[in-house]
């Protein structure tokens, strides 16, 4: 049976090339799912699948379609396409999800915020394979910091979790300028920057490569730097960004839920009550996930008008939170589904439940439902999706 069952858009109008990009990512995703395991392990990296992506043509699909995509995720309507390939990869290999949607994130901030002449560079690159990713988070004592000099930059400081660092070698990189935080689009393969992947020392998500990058020391042209201080902050994208990696998650739970119900079916056991019912409920959950991305990809990406930042906001806080809360749900009922027989590793539950345990351990949960509720409480009380 497949997942999800309903939550599709009224009358599928999206694009022939939209839903090509969603059927290729299915074909990416199920061979992925089957070598997930060999790249699981500190140092492990799914260079295998980040090459099927290159040459599915996924990694420039989300360039408009003059610059060589499909405008996966840029162009009007295409974002529920967008979250249904997210959720897919996600579905095939967590890491290979989170590096993917970097790259996503980077490409959709470089077609927000480029210059004409960066969007052309910038989209060559990608057409030529080269792998982005966005690296924000730093210790603040050793955080990123820009200096202008003439038509250069000088760059000092690290990132850490820095996914896929040993392999990104267009990483948008925000870091301090003055008093703004300021993105700038670095070559790294050209820079002699200190990249330790082995800084990366998680339980989970081993294959995301989420290490440790100095930067200090190198210099950039101006070129680099992307849009102005402040822009990568900026809202509602910034915080409607999260439905992203929230598509990805579920992803993941999708991922479990197959994995239990292929350990039943090997038992013997499909046909156990007990079984039966935990199924109904993670069933239930995962199309609880579907619905928040699709009443997300309607609220922020409308066929007409221009949606309520304020609304944005607040949905993508309340879609994170949900799909969170069907994780974990999914976590416990296909944990308890399959038994210790079936949490041995090197099995995918184990692999997967360690991977989307530590891929939910986003950035300030609480303060998402809070800002949520915050929204509820200063407007009216109708739900922000009745309307879709």
């Amino acid at each position: 049976m497949p997942f999800p069952i309903l939550a599709r858009p009224a009358g599928d109008g999206r694009a022939d090339p939209l839903d090509a990009a969603v059927e290729t990512a299915r074909r990416v995703a199920d061979v992925a799912s089957r070598r997930a395991a060999e790249a699981d392990h500190p140092g492990g990296f799914p260079e295998a699948d980040i090459e099927a992506l290159r040459e599915a043509g996924l990694l420039a699909a989300p360039l408009r379609g003059h610059e060589g995509g499909v405008g996966l995720g840029t162009a009007p309507g295409s974002l529920h396409a967008l979250l249904t390939v997210l959720r897919t990869v996600g579905r095939g290999s967590l890491p290979l999800g989170r590096l993917y949607e970097g790259h996503v994130n980077a490409l959709l901030l470089i077609d927000q915020f480029g210059t004409d002449a960066q969007r052309s560079q910038w989209a060559a690159d990608a057409r030529d394979g080269h792998l982005f990713g966005v690296w924000n988070t730093e210790i603040p004592a050793d955080g990123v910091r820009y200096t202008v000099d003439g038509d250069r930059v000088r760059v000092e400081g690290a990132k850490t979790f820095a996914s896929g660092c040993a392999h990104v070698t267009r990483p948008l990189v925000p870091g301090a300028l003055g008093d703004g935080w300021q993105i700038a689009v670095l070559p790294l393969d050209t820079l002699d920057a200190t990249v330790e992947p082995e800084w990366w020392q998680a339980e989970g998500m081993r294959a995301s490569q989420s290490g440790r990058v100095d930067v200090s020391g190198t210099t950039v042209g101006t070129g680099a730097l992307l849009g102005t201080p402040g822009d990568y902050l900026r809202e509602p994208a910034f915080t409607g960004g999260s439905i992203r990696f929230a598509a990805v998650q579920l992803g993941g739970a999708e991922a479990l839920a197959r994995a239990a119900r292929a350990h039943l079916a090997r038992l013997g056991r499909t046909d156990h009550a007990g079984q039966q019912a935990r199924f109904g409920q993670i069933t239930t959950a995962l199309e609880t996930g579907a619905l928040w991305l699709l009443g997300a990809s309607r609220l922020m990406d409308p066929p007409v008008g221009t949606p309520d930042p304020e609304a944005v906001r607040a949905y993508a806080q309340m879609a994170r939170t949900a799909i969170e809360r069907v994780c974990l749900d999914v976590l416990e009922w296909t944990d308890r589904t399959v038994g210790a027989r079936g949490l041995g590793a090197p099995g995918p539950s184990e692999r997967v439940g360690r991977d989307l345990r530590l891929y939910l351990r986003q950035p300030d949960p609480d303060g998402a439902v809070e800002a949520a509720g915050a929204y509820a409480l200063s407007h009216d009380a109708r739900p922000l999706g009745s309307d879709l």
